[in-house]
C-alpha cells in the first residue's frame, strides 16, 4: 500500500499549453487557450485538482488533454503509471477505455449503416441468427429456476446501441437480479471468440421486452460481432481499416503488444482501504497482451489520450478530421441526440441523473438543471469503469479527455472525478462562442 506521503513525495507533474509535454505527437493543432476563449489560470487550476487527488491516494496517475475550436489548449501528465518502478506518467501511456469503447463500436455500426450495408430497425437476427425469437424472464418458480415467456418483438440494430435491447451485464452493475448468474458467466476477457461469446449471450433471456425499457449491457459486443458479420472482416481490422489507421490513432486496438507492454498504466485498486492504491490483484479485465481474448466492443479498446481525443474532434466535426470524411453530419447528428427516456435513464443510474439521456453509444446532457455537474444541453460523453472520461460540447466547441486507471471494485475513497471534470472544465471557459466562431458571424 502507498500511502498519501509517498505520492506527494513521487508526484511528477508535466503540463503543456502551447508546446509539447514529451515525446507523444500532438494530437490537434496548438493554440493558446485565451486565443479560444479559455483561461490558461483555469486550466492550470484544473490540473493542480487532479495533482491533489493524486496526492491524497485517489490513483496513480492521469493524462489531461483540453481542446476547443479543433485546438489543443492544454495537455497534463500527472502522477506516475507505474508506482513500484518509478515510471511517470506521459502523454503517451496507453491506458484501458473500458466503456469508452462503446462510442467507437458505434461509429463502426454506423459507417455499415452510412454504406447501405444495415438499416437501424433491421432485427438483430437477420445478420446474427441466434438472437432469432427471444425469450424474456418473468420471474422464477419454487425451484428457483428462471421462468420467460417469448419477446413481444425481436431486437434491432437501434434496441442494442441505445441499451434497450433487454440484454444486460453480471454482476458489478446488478448482483441480485436472478439473471445476473446467467450474464455473469460470459467473460470477455477470458480466451475464446468473438463468434462463440455472443453466441452464448444470444441464448440468455432477457431483462424486458425489447424496446420497452433501458439496461446497461453486452449489447455493444454484440454489435461488434453484427460488424465482423456484415463487413466480412474480424472486428479488430475493420477499425484498423476504417477508423484508427485513416485517423492516425495508431495506439489504438484491443491488445499491447508485448514490446509496448512498458507504456500500459498499471491497474490499482484501493483494495477496501481508506486512502492510497496499491496494484490490483483482480484479473477481471484480462491481459492486454493477450490475443486470444475475445475483442469486446463494449468495453475492450486500450488507448492513448491523444488518440481518444482525435476521435471525439472527429465527431465534434461532425463526422470529418484533416479533410477525411468518416461519417456525415447527418450521421453524427442522429448518433448524439437523445433516443430514450431520461425517466428510464435515472431509474438505472439513479434520481441525481434525471436530466440525462442516451443516444446511439454515447450519454446525452439533455437538462443540467438535474445533473450533478456542470454543461449545456447536447454535450455528449460516455465514460469508462477504469475513471475514464471524455466529452463534447457542440454548444461551446470544447473536447477533453481525462485519462487514470482504478479498479473500481472494493473502494472506499470517494470518486467523484467525473463532476470535477465537467465542473474544472467549464470553470475555465470565459466565453461561450469560441473568438473564431464571433469572427465568423
Amino acid at each position: 500500500m502507498h500511502p498519501v506521503s509517498l505520492f506527494a513525495a513521487a508526484l511528477l507533474l508535466v503540463t503543456c499549453s502551447a508546446t509539447g509535454a514529451d515525446t507523444a505527437p500532438m494530437p490537434l493543432p496548438v493554440a493558446s487557450a485565451e486565443s479560444v476563449g479559455m483561461s490558461q489560470e483555469r486550466l492550470d487550476r484544473m490540473t493542480a485538482h487532479f495533482q491533489r487527488e493524486v496526492t491524497r491516494g485517489s490513483t496513480a496517475g492521469y493524462v489531461l488533454l483540453v481542446a476547443r475550436d479543433g485546438k489543443l489548449v492544454h495537455q497534463s501528465a500527472i502522477g506516475h503509471r507505474d508506482v513500484e518502478r518509478g515510471v511517470p506518467m506521459t502523454l503517451d501511456t496507453r491506458f484501458r477505455l473500458a466503456s469508452m469503447s462503446k462510442p467507437v463500436t458505434s461509429v463502426a455500426v454506423l459507417m455499415l449503416y452510412e454504406d447501405g450495408r444495415l438499416q437501424l430497425n433491421d432485427p438483430i437476427s437477420r445478420y446474427l441468427p441466434e438472437f432469432a425469437q427471444p425469450r424474456v424472464y418473468t420471474g422464477v418458480d419454487a425451484n428457483g429456476s428462471v421462468l420467460t415467456e417469448p419477446a413481444r418483438r425481436e431486437i434491432t440494430i437501434r434496441d442494442l446501441l441505445t441499451h434497450s435491447s433487454g440484454l444486460g451485464y453480471g454482476p458489478g452493475f446488478d448482483a441480485k437480479h436472478p439473471l445476473t448468474k446467467l450474464y455473469g458467466a460470459i467473460n470477455f476477457s477470458a480466451p475464446g471468440s468473438l463468434a462463440d461469446k455472443v453466441h452464448a449471450l444470444a441464448g440468455l433471456p432477457l431483462y424486458f421486452h425489447p424496446g420497452e425499457s433501458w439496461r446497461y449491457s453486452y449489447a455493444h459486443d454484440v454489435l461488434g460481432r453484427l460488424v465482423e458479420v456484415v463487413s466480412g472482416k474480424p472486428f479488430q481490422e475493420f477499425l484498423a481499416d476504417r477508423l484508427f489507421i485513416p485517423l492516425r490513432m495508431n495506439a489504438t486496438g484491443f491488445y499491447v503488444a508485448e514490446h509496448d507492454r512498458s507504456l500500459l498504466a498499471t491497474m490499482y485498486s484501493h483494495n477496501g482501504a481508506e486512502t492510497g492504491v496499491q496494484p490490483s490483484t483482480r484479473a477481471w479485465y484480462g491481459d492486454a497482451t493477450d490475443t486470444g481474448r475475445a475483442p469486446s466492443g463494449g468495453g475492450g479498446l486500450i488507448s492513448t489520450a491523444g488518440d481518444y481525443l482525435r476521435f471525439a474532434q472527429m465527431l465534434a466535426n461532425g463526422g470529418t478530421l484533416e479533410g477525411r470524411h468518416y461519417l456525415a453530419p447527418a450521421t453524427v447528428a442522429l448518433m448524439t441526440q437523445n433516443a430514450v427516456s431520461t425517466a428510464a435513464m435515472a431509474q438505472y443510474w439513479g434520481s441525481q441523473w434525471g436530466g440525462y439521456g442516451y443516444g446511439l453509444g454515447v450519454g446525452i446532457e439533455v437538462d443540467p438543471a438535474h445533473e450533478p455537474y456542470a454543461g449545456f444541453p447536447g454535450d455528449y460523453s460516455w465514460g469508462g469503469i477504469f475513471d475514464t472520461h471524455w466529452l463534447v460540447s457542440p454548444k461551446t466547441g470544447v473536447v477533453a479527455v481525462l485519462l487514470t486507471q482504478i479498479d473500481p471494485l472494493g473502494t472506499k475513497v470517494p470518486q467523484r472525478t467525473d463532476v470535477d471534470f465537467h465542473n474544472l472544465l467549464y470553470a475555465a471557459v470565459t466565453a461561450v462562442d469560441p473568438p473564431s466562431r464571433l469572427k465568423n458571424r
